[in-house]
């Protein structure tokens, strides 16, 4: 999986793109952040919290 700017996709940064956006498009943590208008420490942030829930669409890196 690739992102639009086409950086090679971790597991957890499409497990983002899949939890923030409806359109089904595929995102780096860099694009990402851009498009939520968030910082990258805070999507960082966000997958702790999720795999702290115990969420399949991330794992331990």
């Amino acid at each position: 999986m690739t992102c639009l700017c086409g950086k090679e996709l971790t597991y957890n940064e499409a497990g983002l793109s899949k939890k923030f956006l409806a359109d089904g498009q595929l995102l780096c943590l860099h694009c990402l952040a851009k498009r939520l208008d968030v910082t990258e420490e805070r999507l960082k942030e966000k997958i702790e919290e999720f795999l702290r829930a115990g969420c399949k669409l991330f794992v331990k890196e």
